[in-house]
């Protein structure tokens, strides 16, 4: 088999050869669904050689990517569909089951005082309280960043949890 036909079937076996993994991790990232992953992926594969201009594209893996999450899509809404067939419509008399409206609030506070908390810190143990748990940097490079050992990022760390500890219970409402 030879020519274009022939030339497009090669580069689209290559791309297998090359992507399948990946695409295979993009259709679970995308779909929750490992199990379906392979076949998903094959069936892009499939659809990029099946194209009667193949040739003519300019990226065929960013293409292969970009059908693949076209079908992990479909994927998803046929589940969806499947679901709602099983389960009926949702039933307005249930409740719901989310979060009730004391929690969020109660959520909304304790983030709060937390965010006093942080702030309240002196400002170099702030800095590596959120270089930390923020950004989650290791210890060596926040102390490169901040000019500082990485035995003194541990000891920053330590005051910043036992402040905020302190803060959190001493202003605790009830």
């Amino acid at each position: 088999m030879s020519g274009p036909v022939g030339t497009w079937a090669r580069r689209v076996a290559d791309l297998f050869g090359s992507h399948r993994l990946r695409v295979e991790r993009a259709i679970v990232r995308r779909t929750g669904d490992p199990q379906s992953a392979g076949d998903l992926a094959q069936d892009a594969f499939l659809r990029l050689a099946r194209l009667p201009d193949g040739e003519a594209v300019q990226n065929p893996a960013g293409l292969l990517f970009v059908v693949a999450d076209r079908i992990a899509l479909d994927h998803c809404r046929a589940a969806k569909r499947q679901r709602q067939r099983e389960t009926g419509p949702p039933d307005e008399d249930l409740p719901a089951t989310g979060p009730t409206a004391e929690a969020v609030i109660e959520r909304n506070e304790t983030m709060a005082r937390l965010r006093a908390a942080i702030d309240a810190l002196p400002p170099k143990t702030r800095s590596v309280f959120l270089l930390y748990h923020v950004e989650g940097l290791p210890y060596r490079t926040i102390g490169e960043r901040l000019g500082i050992s990485p035995r003194t990022v541990e000891y920053h760390l330590r005051a910043a949890l036992e402040q905020c500890r302190s803060h959190m219970k001493r202003r605790l409402p009830r």
